[in-house]
């Protein structure tokens, strides 16, 4: 039997044992080991991109019947509820990174439907740097801070655009005003990537999936970026939570385009090509139902850092095509998964889908016959500058000055062959935007060097 003081002292874990009063601290003292190690332990492994981000949840419902072109459930009759949940992020930087600064925002969407879970992921912008996955390692370095001291490296990012001429219709969004947000409930969602549907007939379309905001589309400058930068770095995060607990719920519609595969052969461009955007004339966008995200977590850390969103989570009626980035993509998100929360990942609350086995994911394209030589290729139509030529022009005189502006700042700090390779893909786009350039980085060197 312990008397009253002893069971005192081995209550007490606020300290740890030692010899005497002063010590030393004793290796044999396995509370202390396993309160340190649970404090160490107990953080999840940051994802390698997409770093940065905010959750929310509410539930999806269907407002328009997709039964023509898919049999997924979810998508046959109106007015179907389901749960989601949501995460916002950009995709570049770390925890620390501005919510205003210059960077894509992820806006991926898990469906928790009765077939199973649903993953898309999607971009505040609808197009990406390259077409193949091979080449994104490659990408996120050029993205990443210098290797020799950690900080940011124009030359890194800019030697991306010299070296990638496919990444110049990226450059013309990024850099427009669209590159930089305040509010997660003013973005598009795009799919980037394209998918496939099939119906219950088996007839296949090409699918890009776009989210729109009910609140409406809003941007923000580079000035005013950089300037809530320093006054409030979390501003989208903080907006969204706060809007959600004061009881006003965030909605975005979902609709869709579609293709008919065999329009491929008489397009300009490859419509899986990620560079590149379909036109809303010929592809019309579909309405399919809309997102209400009305409710905040509740642990951080369980639900919406173990997240662990898979493009290849789908469900039948729901494939992926032939898109060189997408299907690269669904081999690395379930390892990084691994590497980042374990190898039993999908036991975790958040990620649980009943009865879940290797065999509930979709394999694509069943019954398509497929033949050709194996080898490693560029796609027959490029085509890296007619888009970015398209999407300039688009733009009002203001939105043109500014991404003059937004180039020219940044440019002007790259090494000077760069300069010229980047300028030279600008002279592609508009002779005009590449000269504005020129002379923009001009007034900038003058002004460095008073």
């Amino acid at each position: 039997m312990y008397n009253n003081n002893e069971q005192k002292r081995c209550s007490d874990v606020s300290h740890s044992q030692t010899v005497g009063v002063r010590g030393p601290v004793l290796v044999q003292d396995t509370v202390l080991h396993e309160t340190l190690e649970t404090f160490v332990f107990s953080t999840t492994r940051p994802r390698r991109i997409h770093t940065k981000g905010y959750g929310a949840f509410g539930y999806f419902y269907t407002t328009h019947s997709m039964k023509q072109y898919t049999k997924a459930g979810f998508l046959q009759t109106t007015n179907q509820q389901i749960p989601v949940a949501v995460r916002f992020s950009l995709a570049s930087g770390n925890q620390g990174t501005p919510d205003t600064s210059r960077n894509v925002r992820g806006f991926s969407t898990r469906f928790y439907t009765d077939e199973g879970i649903f993953d898309l992921l999607c971009n505040h912008l609808p197009v990406f740097f390259v077409r193949d996955a091979i080449r994104v390692p490659d990408i996120i370095s050029h993205l990443s801070p210098s290797p020799v001291n950690n900080l940011p490296d124009p030359e890194r990012l800019w030697s991306l655009f010299a070296k990638y001429p496919e990444a110049t219709n990226m450059l013309m969004w990024l850099f427009s005003d669209m590159g930089t947000v305040k509010s997660l409930r003013h973005i598009k969602g795009y799919s980037v990537s394209t998918y496939v549907w099939q119906n219950a007939q088996g007839i296949r379309h090409y699918v890009k999936y776009h989210w729109r905001p009910m609140a409406g589309v809003e941007y923000i400058t580079q000035q005013e970026a950089q300037w809530l930068a320093c006054q409030d770095p979390d501003i989208a995060g903080r907006d969204l939570y706060d809007n959600i607990e004061k009881g006003n719920a965030v909605e975005y519609e979902l609709c869709v385009q579609l293709m008919n595969p065999e329009d491929a052969k008489l397009l300009p461009f490859d419509p899986l090509d990620d560079t590149k955007v379909w036109d809303e004339n010929q592809y019309p966008l579909l309405p399919v139902g809309r997102m209400v995200l009305n409710h905040n977590p509740e642990n951080y850390a369980e639900q919406v850092e173990k997240l662990a969103f898979n493009p290849a989570n789908l469900l039948p009626g729901l494939e992926f095509s032939d898109d060189k980035v997408l299907q690269g993509r669904t081999f690395i998100y379930p390892d990084a998964q691994r590497h980042r929360l374990g190898p039993d990942f999908r036991n975790i609350p958040v990620n649980k889908q009943p009865n879940w086995s290797p065999s509930c994911m979709v394999s694509s394209g069943n019954g398509r016959y497929v033949s050709g030589e194996i080898m490693r290729s560029e796609i027959p139509n490029p085509d890296n500058f007619a888009q970015a030529t398209q999407k300039y022009e688009s733009f009002s005189a203001a939105e043109k000055k500014n991404l003059v502006n937004n180039i020219s700042s940044g440019l002007i700090d790259a090494q000077p062959n760069t300069q010229y390779i980047v300028l030279c893909h600008l002279e592609q786009v508009s002779p005009a935007l590449a000269e504005m350039a020129r002379n923009q980085m001009l007034l900038y060197a003058d002004t460095k060097e008073k």
